[in-house]
């Protein structure tokens, strides 16, 4: 009698762990954030003509600072949540040979301005 109970515990307990039904248990999926968050105000503040230091009092310092491209710093902001990936933002700020801001690019100026816009509509 015990040897067809612990059977059949044994089968349905192994069914239960298939993948398919993991993905659908809600605590299995946590938000994982990599990068510095990038605030909107502080993106739109950085701006030509700036000094490394004054970028890095705004936006904070870039996570590498890359030996061979001392004129240029990247920051990646990524929140995933069960494997995919939700939010993406990138800012690249190039710096002359002498350490001024010389331009800024990514998507994270377009999703600044956006927020900014957002908040003076509310």
């Amino acid at each position: 009698m015990k040897s067809p109970l612990f059977a059949a515990a044994l089968i349905l307990g192994l069914a239960a762990c298939t993948p398919k039904t993991v993905e659908k248990l809600p605590y299995y999926k946590l938000s994982v954030v990599q990068g510095i968050p990038l605030e909107p105000q502080a993106v739109l503040a950085v701006l030509p003509g700036m000094s490394r230091h004054q970028v890095e009092m705004e936006i904070g310092t870039p996570l590498l600072k890359p030996m061979f491209r001392p004129n240029r710093w990247d920051y990646v902001y990524e929140v995933s949540k069960g494997g995919k990936v939700k939010e993406n933002r990138t800012l690249t700020v190039w710096f002359t040979a002498d350490g001024v801001v010389e331009r800024v690019e990514g998507d994270a100026l377009d999703y600044a301005r956006s927020q900014i816009r957002q908040g003076q509509q509310q």
